[in-house]
């Protein structure tokens, strides 16, 4: 039967001839995905797979009557490209197209959502589409309409193996291009820069960007989706929540065979969930996102199953089910490893929570082997984190040490290779400070344990003056650690210390010196508890930078002392104990955090399995923890005296357990706020990660019962306050007069609009600890700026600044500041202006680093000409007419207002102001003279 086809960007058409005696029930047409049979009368009449893809549910047949009878199938494409043929076999019979030709469609190479994932066709993809994106930048320039195809279609390649800082560097040439354009590159550029900034956990910097789109497109289904995960990793729950919700209403309303990604939205409810701590809530809407993408894939491999199947595994680690939590990690492993590559980053996180799941268990060796792959492929990721590297190591270094009668130390070697990979990375890449000094420590107690003991001593000896350096935290502890372990290392190569590379530990508290790289950590008494190595602690968002020194959390050693006599044994309390549980801290005459059915809710979810209490005939003690899903917090601790043990005991025995109930939740350490007097966990070894006083300290019910300073304060808090009046500490009184705006007062009073009252000041940009420790001295003090109607441009002279390496340049936008910083031979050089003259577009601003020049571009988020490079002139004329309408000026001679325009001016302006007042004098002079004469 004769048939012809033809095709648009969109459709292809097939059109068969009928005979006119030929009815709709004589006609049998079946459209798959890649394939379409036609058969009339029972006779097969077309039979092939397709040269491309079509959508099913958007495709269609019908018959035509006119001068002929016609069949007229219409097919949808899934992509809108033209086919080389109409079928596979057609195509494959032709010469095979070369991407570097111009008529190549790039669009041929993007990979269908409903095939399998092959991280061999993405890597010949981005071979390909590199070369002929490469051509025509040189050819027709980066503003031209085919080279921005083509780097989009790299772009979503490259995205999907993680080639994160390749895609970050191509796209600050990229999206300027495509924002000066304004047609539909501007979005794609927008979003492909939001994308890269959330994958590099640089969430702060994607929100704005996906509000940019919001801005411009309006909500759908998918940027309410990117704009929820994005406020999920900030910690910002509620509006997470909320934008989840608008999600699903857009996807419930829109058609479709899987309606939409609903198992994006259905995850990051069910992380939203279970980050609040309600593990039990979570996990059912994570199971069903988990089926939704294995019901999608179809028996493929699929990475969306395996992110779905990693949040239900940590989900069940945390509610104590790790066989389950093991079976959904290894599928993952498997898939990442097939659809993403054995080296991806993806890999190495799947890896990581194996090896934890694994450690959970006790199954040393096991643990050991998925933890080592992890720390070799988070050692070679391209947006390596530092936190996440150490995170590996300290657990690695736990299945070594840790409930373990024998250590061999031969086995250190296996990790040497990694290690030395990463020093070299932590030198060149990292600046050279507290941070990175932490990691030094690390890999040299890990040398020092396997033998390598000159290798040691030379990380100890890098570590040491960097730690001293340190001024954001103290450092102290981690410094006695070091030069503990250098002088081991000395007395190692002296041949004065004889250290076995296999030795079993004692059972019992030992006297003398250890013979061990654990020297270091002992306590006091002999006790031995290996070398300490700490976490480094990081919040929902992961900053850039991690923090020098541990946290206040478990990460410290913990106590092992045993109690005195026959002390009552300790269990998890259960709902079933909370009216006993909050009738205990009443009569402790402790005000209750919870009450009792709170208390009960409490323990049916965050603190299910983290709270402990000492029981024998009743319950004695308590101590009541919760979760942010990161860390573990000791809300309230309660202990009544008893005969077998004293109440700093019981107390420790309580924190211990809770401790060791958070690592088995996966949690990274227990924190708790307490008082000064309280040196309970001055006994365990906990520092202080931050000090509050009284008359600043944050007014919280969670912290009842235990007010004042963080954990081991260095300096005491200040007493109570003694002045009072009317029951109240009288610094409120002076503080309440602080806050009053004494002109906008004023005028309430004489029945104006306080509003007429221009601010003293708006709020300065925030850069939150980025500029709490520059040194002033190193301020840039020579700049200069120039401005056109849509943007400012800033020079900072800066001498070689263009032989430093990338990331050694750093500046951090906000909506009315910047803040540059320059860090070189370990110093930083800074520049910072926090209240520009108006707001500007943070996405669209960037830098620009010269040979000796670092210009900073501010895009103006309105058009228009700034009066200065600050807010200061514009304020000062608001606050001058204000005067002269209202205040002080109000009636005054010209020169009065010229007088006070001196008081308030530069020594530029105050020689303009000279001559006019010159002339002013003058001219009234005149006019006397000339009064007189008459």
């Amino acid at each position: 039967m004769a048939f012809s086809w033809s095709q648009s960007d969109a459709e292809v058409t097939l059109k068969f001839d009928l005979d006119s005696s030929v009815g709709k029930e004589q006609l049998k047409v079946k459209i798959d995905a890649a394939h379409v049979l036609v058969s009339v009368s029972g006779r097969s009449v077309f039979d092939h797979e397709l040269c491309g893809k079509v959508n099913v549910d958007e495709s269609d047949w019908q018959i035509e009557v006119g001068a002929t009878k016609a069949l007229v199938v219409n097919l949808c494409k899934k992509k809108a490209v033209k086919w080389r043929a109409l079928t596979k076999e057609e195509e494959q019979s032709m010469p095979g197209a070369d991407v570097m030709d111009d008529n190549f469609d790039v669009m041929q190479l993007e990979h269908d959502d409903d095939d399998p994932e092959r991280v061999e066709e993405q890597l010949e993809n981005e071979k390909k589409l590199e070369a002929r994106y490469q051509k025509l930048v040189g050819e027709r320039g980066i503003d031209d309409e085919e080279t921005l195809n083509t780097f989009f279609a790299l772009f979503d390649n490259c995205i999907q193996l993680y080639r994160l800082n390749k895609l970050s560097d191509y796209l600050e040439q990229v999206v300027p291009v495509c924002r000066k354009r304004g047609d539909k590159f501007y979005m794609k550029g927008i979003q492909a820069l939001a994308f890269v900034r959330w994958k590099q956990s640089r969430f702060r910097e994607a929100l704005p960007l996906f509000h940019e789109m919001e801005g411009v497109l309006g909500k759908s289904a998918a940027l309410c989706e990117n704009i929820a995960h994005t406020y999920n990793s900030l910690g910002e729950f509620e509006k997470a929540e909320d934008y989840l919700r608008q999600a699903l209403k857009f996807i419930e309303q829109e058609s479709g065979m899987n309606k939409g990604n609903r198992g994006g939205v259905l995850l990051g409810l069910g992380i939203v969930r279970d980050r609040l701590g309600k593990h039990k809530e979570a996990l059912p809407v994570c199971v069903k996102a988990y089926e939704f993408y294995k019901e999608r894939a179809n028996g493929a491999p699929a990475s969306l199953q395996a992110k779905a199947g990693i949040s239900c595994a940590k989900i069940h680690a945390k509610l104590g089910d790790l066989k389950k939590a093991e079976s959904y990690i290894r599928e993952a492993v498997e898939m990442y490893e097939i659809t993403c590559g054995e080296t991806s980053p993806l890999t190495a996180s799947a890896y990581h929570e194996l090896g934890k799941c694994l450690w959970g268990q006790r199954r040393r060796e096991d643990a050991q082997k998925a933890l080592k792959r992890a720390y070799e492929l988070e050692a070679m990721k391209d947006a390596w984190d530092l936190v996440t590297l150490l995170e590996v190591h300290n657990l690695l270094m736990d299945t070594h040490l840790k409930e373990t009668a024998n250590i061999d130390r031969a086995k250190f070697a296996d990790y040497f290779a990694t290690v030395e990979y990463v020093v070299g990375r932590v030198r060149k890449e990292l600046p050279q400070d507290g941070n990175a000094a932490v990691y030094y420590k690390a890999a040299a107690e890990l040398k020092s344990w396997g033998g390598r003991y000159k290798e040691a001593k030379e990380l100890f000896d890098v570590a040491i003056p960097l730690l001293k350096a340190e001024t954001s935290t103290d450092c102290t502890s981690l410094l006695e650690t070091c030069e503990a372990m250098k002088a081991f290392c000395d007395r190692n190569l002296e041949g004065t210390q004889d250290s076995p590379m296999n030795f079993a530990l004692p059972a019992e508290k030992g006297s003398g010196e250890s013979d061990d790289p654990g020297a270091a950590g002992a306590s006091s008494s002999g006790e031995y508890q290996g070398p300490i190595i700490e976490d480094i602690t990081d919040e929902v968002e992961v900053p850039a930078e991690a923090s020098a020194a541990a946290a206040a959390s478990s990460s410290g050693p913990s106590s092992s002392a045993a109690p005195k006599g026959v002390a009552a044994e300790l269990r998890c309390l259960t709902s079933s104990d909370a009216a006993e549980a909050s009738k205990l801290c009443s009569s402790l005459s402790q005000d209750p955090l919870f009450s009792s059915a709170n208390l009960k809710a409490h323990l049916e979810a965050a603190g299910a399995g983290l709270c402990w209490a000492v029981a024998g005939e009743r319950i004695s003690g308590v101590a009541l923890c919760g979760s942010d899903g990161v860390f573990g917090n000791l809300l309230q601790l309660a202990v009544e005296p008893c005969a077998t043990e004293t109440v700093r005991d019981t107390k420790k025995r309580l924190i211990d357990r809770c401790q060791q109930a958070c690592h088995e939740r996966g949690l990274r350490g227990l924190r708790a706020t307490l008082t000064e007097e309280d040196d309970t966990f001055k006994d365990l070894g906990w520092k202080a990660q931050q000090t509050w006083f009284s008359d600043d300290r944050p007014d919280k019910k969670s912290r009842t019962g235990m007010n004042g300073s963080a954990v081991s304060s260095t300096s005491p808090a200040p007493s109570d306050p003694k002045l009072r009046r009317d029951g109240k500490d009288v610094k409120t009184y002076y503080q309440a007069w602080d806050k009053v705006n004494v002109d906008r007062a004023l005028v309430a009073e004489e029945g104006l609009d306080p509003a007429i009252v221009p601010e003293d000041q708006r709020p300065l940009a925030d850069f939150g600890d980025l500029d709490r420790h520059l040194d002033g001295s190193r301020k840039i003090s020579r700049f200069s700026w120039d401005q056109s109607n849509t943007g400012v441009s800033i020079y900072l002279p800066f001498d070689g600044v263009g032989l430093l390496p990338e990331q050694a340049i750093q500046v951090e936008f906000r909506n009315i500041g910047f803040l540059l910083t320059i860090e070189k031979e370990g110093k930083s050089h800074w520049y910072k202006i926090p209240n520009l003259c108006h707001p500007i577009d943070v996405a669209a601003s960037r830098k620009t680093v010269k040979a000796d020049q670092v210009v900073v571009k501010l895009r103006k988020q309105r058009a228009g000409s700034w009066s200065d490079l600050t807010d200061d002139k514009d304020r000062y004329q608001r606050k001058r007419e204000y005067r002269i309408q209202h205040g002080d000026l109000k009636g005054a001679t010209t020169e009065e207002l010229l007088a006070d325009m001196y008081k308030n001016a530069t020594d530029e302006d105050r020689a303009g102001l000279r001559d006019a007042m010159r002339v002013n004098r003058e001219k009234r002079e005149e006019d006397a003279r000339k009064a007189a004469e008459t």
